[in-house]
């Protein structure tokens, strides 16, 4: 690296920059690297190399006007367009380079298609113009060899486990939860122990079913969904006595943020927490529960009598547009309210919310 010139960094933000490049290469390369808190400038090798977020639409602002000779992006496909766009405006010094890294998407992602599909193209001069390298886990030499076991173990079959395990560039398509079998997942009732932690999740409706879930956790912190409210065209205050009607002590009552049926329940003595509504997250902590453990069990099981969570579960798929591709990554929004429940619940244990002890 030539002196007295500058650099740029981006990431999703500037705190993931930090986390994922900064703090490692001065663990790891014994730097002393000190990010500028006025203008998030690292002074580097007698050169500057500055570092830009980019999670919004503008904020490929920060960035306008300067000259570059290097940027790297970490991982790119998180960041705005925008902001990609102007930083190649901006890399406009003298044997300037680029060098992005990122995990797999959805094979039609724009990094995908518009670059990492390009890898080996050259200019008209002989140079090469792109190239890209595929790594999957067991390539890296740096991770523990039981890290890499328990993290293939844990990571839920389909899509999610060929893009982490593997570094493909898979699409979401066909059953969401493909990891989902009724000799596993499904068993009859039994009386639910005392001693049990038990929540509950609602997700509203009035023409589409209210759906309130059971659940409980024993003490390894498997769940089980034990029973299920499912009705429509029907009030709160009637949905509220279907579930008083149900008894039991309750840690917590997750429900949709919808703040006048919430208000509503707590009249009717219901108090509830909003849900947490990532929906990618959600989909993959849902997933990992389904995964066999090393008991022969899933750490999610579903009673028989809930006909509606078994119905909604199996059926549960990845939206596609008329083409077949997947314009944005989501189930289909359709008969999917007590998998939203669900979703809930399972966030509001594993996705940072409640912990339970």
């Amino acid at each position: 690296m030539s002196k007295g010139k500058n650099y740029i960094i981006t990431g999703h933000t500037v705190g993931s920059i930090k986390r994922n490049v900064l703090e490692p290469m001065n663990s790891q390369f014994g730097m002393n690297i000190k990010l500028s808190s006025t203008d998030n400038r690292v002074p580097m090798f007698n050169n500057n190399v500055y570092c830009f977020g980019s999670d919004k639409a503008d904020s490929f602002k920060a960035m306008t006007g300067m000259t570059a000779h290097g940027w790297y992006a970490n991982e790119v496909t998180l960041q705005h367009e925008n902001t990609i766009s102007e930083a190649f405006n901006r890399v406009s010094g003298d044997n300037a380079w680029m060098l992005w890294d990122t995990n797999p998407d959805y094979p039609h992602h724009p990094i995908k298609r518009n670059y990492i599909d390009h890898s080996g193209e050259r200019l008209s001069d002989g140079s090469l113009r792109i190239q890209s390298w595929h790594f999957q886990i067991d390539d890296n030499p740096n991770l523990d060899p039981m890290y890499v076991e328990n993290l293939k173990k844990s990571t839920p079959e389909g899509m999610w486990y060929d893009r982490k395990i593997k570094g493909l560039w898979v699409a979401a398509e066909g059953l969401v939860y493909e990891g989902w079998r009724r000799e596993y997942h499904v068993q009859p009732p039994f009386d639910i122990p005392d001693d049990w932690k038990r929540v509950r999740s609602i997700d509203f409706g009035f023409n589409n079913p209210f759906v309130c879930l059971w659940g409980a956790i024993d003490p390894d912190g498997r769940l089980y969904i034990y029973d299920e409210h499912y009705q429509d065209h029907v009030l709160i205050k009637d949905h509220a006595e279907a579930i008083h009607s149900r008894p039991g002590n309750f840690a917590w009552t997750v429900a949709d943020h919808d703040a006048q049926e919430r208000a509503e329940l707590e009249d009717k003595g219901i108090y509830t927490i909003p849900a947490q509504k990532a929906v990618a997250i959600g989909l993959q902590k849902v997933a990992k529960r389904l995964i066999i453990q090393g008991d022969g069990k899933p750490r999610l099981i579903v009673f028989d009598t809930c006909k509606n969570v078994i119905r909604e579960i199996e059926k549960y798929a990845w939206a596609a547009n008329k083409s077949g591709m997947i314009k944005k990554e989501e189930p289909v929004k359709a008969d999917d309210h007590a998998m939203d429940a669900l979703r809930y619940m399972i966030m509001e244990i594993d996705g940072g919310g409640f912990v339970l002890v």
